[in-house]
């Protein structure tokens, strides 16, 4: 069955997002029998090769992300379709093939030789190169030669939409927002379907995707399968400009699940799917953050950046579209950062509202961080009331000024801040006063709201951030880091910013331990 849903997105646009549900009511659980290897063992390179074998005749299908390093979509969507579950044939995903230029956010690879730089220009091409060039790409043909794919899909990145893009004389048009096939390869149904499937979540025609049926480019992985081995490839490319990554990799997944509904690797819509089930012997923590309205893109990727480090710790960008519990209910925790509260609750509207506090409610976690503690506060008519805090507010007459809000202190400060016991018992070896950075971030008390239950205080400001004369003495011996149940769930709200504090990026990782595995005080 597939529902459409309409929703605003960040840009202020109504978009048709297409949810496609499991034609089945109760879909078989697989488990989660992902064989781990690892292309350049032991290499400061190294990465890691899922493979998922049915069991059952089929193609071998392999789907490669992040050649680019400055594409993050591909490598987000692959790391989440290698939970799909799959009825026949063999499913090969390398989430991040060029692990250096991930993690230096640029396309190319880091000290490379001017002919080696650009991983998806390395590889063979009948009469241009007979060699792969470079150790990454020695190492990927070799892995392809030895997997024999029947199928390659390679997910990248443009910078600028295909059908709008007017570039400036002597330079290409980008190739954002396209499929990239060679026509007479691939099957025309297949082709469409995923062309379909990707537009309609698209609205703005100048954003639709297209087909580029001249083939890949000579030398790109996606051209050595077709020329090298006479096997299909394409290479799918999402817009990065004016769409944050949620939208992007909701695309990949959409077109990717059209391309194995069609050769019958899988026999359900997936695409929502971004995690394992939990019912399976998941090895590790699953974590949706809030990219969307509201939500500050700098924050954003500082959560992302700290989390992306711990080996436990799995992220997924979530957006506005995706607040909603079958999509939530895969993740164990859910964090809303920096940005403003008001604008994050608006996006979601009502209906994410409810969907959120379901997953809380039901056992998940949730992390508030400045705006986001604003935001599960129980003071606003926009809270989501997760967690029973007064949020100091109001506006004041300032004489030679004028009218301000309360909450506003200025620009970022860096305040004193003391663990209580409980904080110093669930953040480890962390020093028991601490200089942290605060932007703003809610100063709370108790609301006694009925229905919710005390918060425990795991730290206090000991100093604070004054701009007007009303605000003096109201931040200072407040709680900055507060605790509470919320159902059968918990809930950490954070009013500074440990994420983005050198040395306290650990209070952010504990909290998520700490509610991912249930253990919070």
């Amino acid at each position: 069955m597939n529902v459409g849903i309409l929703r605003a997105t960040s840009f202020g646009q109504v978009v048709l997002f297409v949810l496609f549900l499991l034609s089945s009511s109760n879909p078989a659980v697989l488990a989660d029998d992902i064989s781990l290897q690892y292309l350049g063992s032991g290499k400061p390179w190294q990465t890691e090769i899922f493979i998922k074998d049915s069991g059952q005749q089929g193609p071998t299908v392999v789907v490669i992300g992040g050649v680019h390093g400055n594409e993050p979509a591909g490598a987000r969507a692959a790391a989440q379709i290698r939970h799909w579950p799959i009825k026949r044939g063999k499913l090969i995903v390398v989430p991040k093939l060029n692990t250096k230029s991930l993690a230096a956010d640029t396309r190319y690879i880091p000290n490379a030789s001017e002919s080696e730089r650009d991983l998806n220009r390395n590889f063979p091409y009948p009469e241009v190169a007979d060699q792969p060039r470079g150790e990454i790409a020695n190492a990927t043909w070799d892995f392809i030669l030895n997997h024999k794919p029947d199928w390659l899909f390679d997910l990248h990145e443009g910078y600028e939409f295909n059908i709008s893009h007017q570039p400036k004389p002597g330079k290409d048009k980008s190739v954002g927002s396209t499929i990239i096939c060679t026509g007479s390869r691939q099957p025309e149904a297949m082709t469409q379907s995923m062309l379909a499937a990707a537009n309609n979540l698209v609205t703005d025609p100048d954003r639709k995707f297209v087909l580029k049926e001249r083939g890949p480019k000579k030398t790109t992985l996606a051209s050595a399968v077709i020329n090298v081995l006479d096997k299909p490839a394409m290479i799918l490319e999402t817009t990065y400009q004016y769409q944050r990554l949620p939208v992007r990799t909701r695309q990949h997944r959409a077109m990717m699940n059209a391309a194995l509904r069609h050769l019958e690797i899988i026999d359900v819509d997936c695409f929502h799917l971004m995690a394992p089930p939990k019912e399976t012997n998941r090895k590790k923590i699953h974590v949706a953050i809030y990219d969307d309205s509201g939500a500050s893109e700098k924050g954003v990727n500082t959560v992302s950046d700290v989390l992306e480090r711990e080996s436990d710790i799995e992220i997924s960008h979530l957006d506005a579209i995706d607040m909603r519990q079958e999509v939530l209910s895969q993740f164990d925790v859910v964090i809303f950062g920096g940005g403003s509260g008001s604008k994050e609750a608006a996006a979601i509207g009502s209906e994410g509202a409810a969907a959120v506090r379901h997953f809380v409610n039901t056992g998940g976690g949730y992390i508030g961080i400045c705006a986001g503690a604003y935001l599960c506060s129980s003071h606003y008519t926009w809270s989501l009331n997760l967690i029973d805090t007064h949020v100091f507010t109001g506006k004041k007459e300032i004489e030679g000024v004028g009218t301000k809000s309360m909450w506003y202190r200025g620009a970022v400060s860096t305040q004193k801040m003391q663990l209580t016991r409980e904080g110093k018992e669930l953040f480890g070896n962390l020093e028991e006063h601490l200089d942290v950075k605060y932007h703003n971030g809610p100063i709370v008390s108790p609301r006694g709201k009925e229905g919710l239950s005390p918060y425990t205080v795991l730290s206090w400001f000991r100093s604070e951030k004054v701009l007007y004369p009303p605000q003096k003495g109201t931040m200072i011996n407040t709680p900055a880091i507060i605790s509470g149940d919320y159902g059968k769930g918990k809930v950490i709200s954070i009013s500074p910013h440990p994420e983005s504090t050198r040395g306290l990026e650990s209070i952010l990782t504990t909290a998520v331990r700490a509610l991912g595995g249930g253990v919070v005080k």
